[in-house]
């Protein structure tokens, strides 16, 4: 039978602020009760306050100024420390990486085709970017530069997660750029023909300027599916 693990005091305590937080009560900016006021509400000391509100200023959720006090950051603020790590320390962390990135992607491909559906004029220069990160990549290839392919091919998928305006999305997705970069160096050393893999990111651009949200979907699955396969992940 497992041990019943204790948490510490300092534990507690961000577990009562993250839910002063979740309540609504403060939102980004708001500035926090004081340590004394926090200690008399949890009805604890004030170094535990202390390391507490420390280890929420590191992963960039509180930040607190001197002589004015502590204040709920907003989220682009957030370190990405912490999902790095888990990331990092994760198991099959590969294959749980590329599902995290189609997720979110998949996400953003059926909200940018939706966009160019109803607003083709607002869509068309983001269409515009992604096209210029194509026509990077096909560059590269001629150049023969690596580097510049694999920079032009996140840089493309970064434009459509950014599309969408979807600020978790974004901040998540940035987190995740130098795992990325090594996935698609694997998955782009696969292939026999470089030529393809312009071929596919130009499928994607066509497809979203269709404005069939059906097909953006199984153009862009079928991609993801070619990383799996060429990374080996299925079995």
């Amino acid at each position: 039978m497992a041990k019943i693990r204790q948490k510490t005091v300092v534990e507690q305590v961000m577990e009562q602020i993250k839910g002063l937080i979740a309540s609504g009560k403060y939102k980004p900016g708001d500035k926090l009760p004081t340590e004394h006021e926090l200690a008399e509400k949890f009805g604890i000391g004030r170094s535990s306050i202390r390391e507490a509100i420390k280890i929420f200023n590191y992963l960039g959720v509180l930040k607190s100024k001197a002589a004015k006090g502590t204040f709920l950051s907003d989220r682009a603020n957030i370190s990405a420390e912490a999902l790095s790590w888990s990331i990092l320390l994760g198991k099959d962390e590969q294959q749980e990486l590329i599902e995290t990135r189609g997720a979110i992607e998949l996400w953003s491909i059926i909200t940018l085709t939706g966009l160019f559906q109803n607003n083709p004029v607002k869509c068309t220069p983001i269409l515009d970017e992604l096209q210029v990160q194509v026509d990077l990549m096909k560059q590269g290839i001629a150049d023969g530069e690596l580097e510049k392919l694999v920079e032009a091919d996140y840089a493309f998928h970064n434009i459509i997660v950014k599309s969408t305006e979807n600020s978790l999305f974004y901040s998540i997705y940035k987190t995740l750029k130098s795992f990325m970069y090594e996935e698609i160096i694997q998955s782009q050393n696969d292939y026999t023909d470089p030529g393809m893999i312009v071929s596919e990111h130009q499928s994607i651009i066509n497809t979203i300027r269709s404005g069939d949200i059906n097909q953006s979907v199984k153009t862009f699955s079928s991609h993801i599916e070619n990383i799996e396969n060429r990374l080996k992940i299925r079995a």
